[in-house]
């Protein structure tokens, strides 16, 4: 997204709270129906002190502080537009975000991006095991793990719903159902997102529910490195060792476990490498008529 106001801070952070307290009018228009939809979401490049670039992401009902899709998607538009910086088909590049530094690099077929390599911030593992009563669904164990996005980590084999694209609005009421019961507990870990997997050969189909009418349409980045860094608490999965994850239409990305990190308090941590694509659907101009009766769009519940 270009050509936005600038903006005051010092870090990703500093700009992405000024954008939330000044221009949040220019998030709804954009993100919004009719412009948007209730799962859109936006990458907005900032400068950074720290890195290469500096990138903020944008929901159609939140800020979010990482998203590895939208990532991969930046530098794919990037592409797209002849834009990627000079000597990335070399060394790709570091971006700052409100969770961290990430680093991201691509691979080529005759000059054509083929797939994006992200690097994302130390993941880890909060909570396991948290068993919450959930109304309409009977008992249900997760667990709980940070990427830059705060995950419950559902086995959907726990939910008597088939586990495919016909039945998402149920999956999203069952999410919700279970992100509220999880953020109602006093003093635990709050949830951002839910994310049901269910395990397929070499990992796991994922649907990841953000709210109760929106749901990840990938594999989701930050979600896949979520569930890396629990199955590697676990045991489950070792340094290097390739994992697939599936959005819930079959499309793939593929992930590892790249190395041992510390977290923010010093917990143990993985750092988690996705790799992904995005494709163009469109290059479009916005407008907004100086009479048009929704200036900030709406979403439907």
């Amino acid at each position: 997204m270009a050509g936005i106001p600038p903006l005051r801070g010092r870090s990703v952070r500093e700009q992405r709270d000024d954008f939330r307290n000044t221009h949040d009018g220019l998030r709804t228009l954009l993100l919004h129906e009719p412009r948007g939809h209730a799962a859109m979401a936006a990458a907005v490049p900032v400068p950074s002190r720290e890195a290469d670039q500096g990138l903020f992401f944008i929901f159609s009902y939140v800020y979010a502080d990482m998203c590895g899709h939208a990532t991969i998607g930046y530098i794919a538009s990037l592409a797209a537009m002849g834009a990627l910086p000079q000597g990335f088909e070399q060394n790709g590049m570091s971006i700052e975000t409100p969770a961290g530094i990430v680093h991201v690099t691509g691979t080529f077929e005759a000059g054509q991006l083929t797939s994006v390599l992200l690097r994302n911030v130390p993941s880890f593992v909060l909570a396991s095991d948290v068993v919450s009563e959930i109304e309409g669904l009977g008992r249900v164990t997760c667990d709980i793990a940070y990427s830059g996005i705060t995950y419950a980590l559902v086995d959907a084999d726990q939910v008597d719903l088939p586990f495919d694209i016909d039945h998402a609005s149920r999956w999203c009421r069952a999410g919700v159902a279970i992100k509220e019961a999880l953020n109602a507990r006093s003093g635990a870990p709050q949830v951002g997102s839910v994310l049901f997997y269910h395990s397929i050969e070499g990992g796991a189909r994922h649907l990841v529910v953000l709210a109760g009418n929106k749901f990840d349409r990938s594999p989701c980045g930050t979600g896949t490195s979520a569930r890396l860094a629990q199955l590697h608490a676990r045991g489950h999965l070792a340094v290097g060792v390739p994992y697939r994850a599936e959005n819930i239409l079959g499309v793939p990305f593929t992930a590892k476990v790249a190395e041992l990190a510390r977290g923010k308090d010093g917990q143990p941590a993985v750092i988690p490498e996705v790799r992904g694509m995005a494709h163009i659907s469109a290059f479009s101009t916005l407008v907004l008529e100086a009479d048009d009766p929704l200036p900030a769009g709406f979403l439907p519940n």
